[in-house]
């Protein structure tokens, strides 16, 4: 195994009136244009009268982040800065983090740092927790001293450097209003003519936690995606009051708390301008996270209890957004779909058992209470009920078992490829004339390359799900001219429509950083997007279903029910998204 190479050390020196003259380093004479506040500092070191060196990380305006060591010997010598790019703070300090730490230097109490981080004060408490655990230390003198020791400190100073006048980060940090402005580092050509859209110092960070690697990416590669295309045509249209969106996101591992913990953690020390995601198995750690970051949290886990958690405490997670209707919808759903196949005459009435089987997702609730209670009024009995299936034999094991009691349909509740297609796989050994009924999984477009021809006559259902209308086609075609590859029919979906809500309510806001009026205007009107309207006037703030909670489809997400027909995806219900009939699946035994 190779070493790793050397980072390259940029180094300019400046003469005792400020002129340049050295630069060392590749790329220094580029770099500088973009650091001008840095060297700027250099010279302020360079007019102070005896010995000073001071090194410290530097931001620029773009939150890039380089290292730098600035070395003065006085106000007739030379001054010399260094630095190097692309580095790492020691100890996992995140970005956030390394403000908080800097501001301890000053001797900041947490209100007065939260104030210039333009976040609550219980923000400040985790975050100063966290700093104090990292270092290993037992109070903020204590990690005062490590910042100053190993140069854990941030410049320019988070909120500026009132408060910092006796020490040197504040001195360096303060422009001298007599200075004339030096000239140039190097030549530069006329800029061109200016727009009248104003300078932009900071970009709109859109935080999001999608996994792109592990067993579900390529549903994480797809929200990454459809986010970035929905960001790309917004900054086209000159961003957000002529500020651009940057997506940063942060690979997890969904079904585990400490991976879900460390993503949102890193997206809250980055300050992001909003955090989304899409579904987690702990989303009660990421529910948490983001209420202490306040900045608004858009996500998709489809949990009523998450709901629940949000109607109950508003004044704490007022911030999140539930942007599809709950699972609760699933039990209720699957029994409302086969009663209109039975009634309509898609589906024979030769059998009145109906069957679910449920995987493990914590948290989750499939609504099968609800569906018990529907199935019985609507002339069904669920005759046969697993819950907490887990593993590939559990799993196919179950499809064997409902094979041979020949419900006429049978819920398959799980989320994912592998284990749907598991049970699939074992019922079709020796099949009866079932509908199957998955959830979710089939909207991956790899379920039906994996599957084959065993994939024709699913039926599968969403609880946000893309239409099949123009405004989704005009989606899909521009997601497939950037991106080579068609989407999937559900999570690109909404990833896109989620950056457009999140978008008006920036430009509606009186700030992106106002958090509140945010949050205020994500709760305002109806935005219809390629998965339906969403509304979240409702106090869990979470999408409404159609038509299980609503009648009207125009403020509510349609619980659209798919069977793959021809290889393709086809709505059978419900009216008025419905684009096919229920085709009798070919592997059915015939007679």
């Amino acid at each position: 195994m190779s070493p790793s190479p050397s980072p390259v050390v940029h180094e300019i020196v400046l003469t005792s009136d400020g002129a340049l003259s050295t630069v060392r380093g590749v790329g220094a004479d580029v770099a500088t244009g973009r650091l001008e506040g840095l060297v700027e500092m250099a010279r302020r070191a360079g007019r102070l009268a005896g010995h000073h060196e001071l090194s410290f990380f530097w931001r620029d305006d773009d939150l890039r982040v380089v290292f730098a060591t600035v070395r003065s010997l006085g106000h007739e010598s030379r001054t010399s800065l260094s630095w190097v790019d692309d580095v790492e703070v020691p100890h996992g300090i995140t970005q956030r983090e390394l403000d908080v730490v800097t501001l301890l230097v000053g001797g900041l109490s947490n209100a007065q740092i939260a104030a210039r981080l333009w976040t609550s004060v219980r923000t400040v408490t985790t975050h100063v927790e966290r700093v104090l655990a990292k270092l290993g230390v037992s109070s903020r003198a204590g990690a005062a001293a490590v910042a100053v020791e190993e140069s854990l400190l941030v410049l320019p100073l988070p909120g500026g450097p009132e408060g910092f006048e006796r020490l040197l980060i504040g001195i360096l940090s303060t422009p001298e209003p007599d200075d004339d402005v030096p000239p140039p580092l190097v030549h530069r050509p006329p800029e061109p003519p200016r727009s009248g859209r104003r300078s932009v110092r900071r970009p709109i960070l859109l935080g999001c936690a999608f996994p792109v690697t592990g067993e579900i990416a390529e549903d994480g590669v797809e929200m990454v995606r459809a986010s970035q295309l929905a960001i790309d045509e917004i900054n086209a249209r000159g961003g957000i009051s002529g500020r651009p969106v940057r997506l940063v996101n942060v690979d997890l591992d969904i079904k585990s708390s400490v991976s879900v913990a460390r993503a949102f953690d890193d997206l809250a020390g980055q300050d992001v301008d909003a955090m989304v995601s899409g579904y987690l198995d702990d989303q009660r750690v990421a529910h948490e996270i983001a209420a202490e970051h306040q900045a608004p949290y858009l996500h998709a886990a489809t949990l009523d209890s998450m709901v629940r958690l949000v109607e109950d405490n508003p004044g704490r997670y007022g911030n999140v957004f539930q942007i599809c209707p709950s699972d609760t919808n699933y039990g209720p759903g699957f029994v409302s779909t086969m009663s209109f196949l039975r009634d309509s005459g898609q589906l024979p009435a030769r059998s009145r058992s109906l069957a679910v089987v449920r995987g493990h997702w914590k948290l989750g609730d499939l609504g099968l209470e609800q569906a018990v209670a529907l199935a019985d009024r609507q002339g069904w009995s669920i005759d046969y009920l697993a819950d907490d299936v887990s593993g590939a034999e559990a799993w196919r094991e179950h499809g064997r078992r409902v094979a041979a009691l020949a419900p006429a349909a049978v819920m398959i509740g799980s989320y994912f490829v592998e284990e749907t297609a598991q049970f699939v796989r074992a019922f079709q050994d020796d099949p009866a004339p079932t509908a199957l009924y998955a959830l979710y999984a089939p909207s991956i477009p790899r379920f039906r390359m994996e599957m084959g021809p065993a994939a024709e006559g699913l039926l599968w259902a969403t609880t946000t799900g893309t239409y099949s209308d123009a405004v989704a086609r005009r989606f899909t075609q521009r997601y497939r001219d950037t991106w080579a590859v068609s989407p999937g029919r559900s999570h690109a979906g909404i990833a896109y429509d989620r950056v457009r809500l999140l978008a008006s309510a920036w430009a509606r806001a009186d700030s992106p950083r106002d958090f509140a009026s945010v949050n205020e205007s994500l709760r305002q009107g109806v935005h219809r997007g390629v998965n339906g309207a969403y509304s979240f006037a409702s106090a869990g703030q979470s999408a409404l279903a159609y038509p299980l909670a609503t009648p009207d489809p125009s403020i509510a997400m349609a619980h659209l029910v798919f069977q793959i027909q021809d290889n393709r995806q086809r709505i059978v219900y419900p009216s008025p998204y419905t684009e096919a009939t229920f085709r009798r699946p070919e592997w059915w035994p015939r007679g």
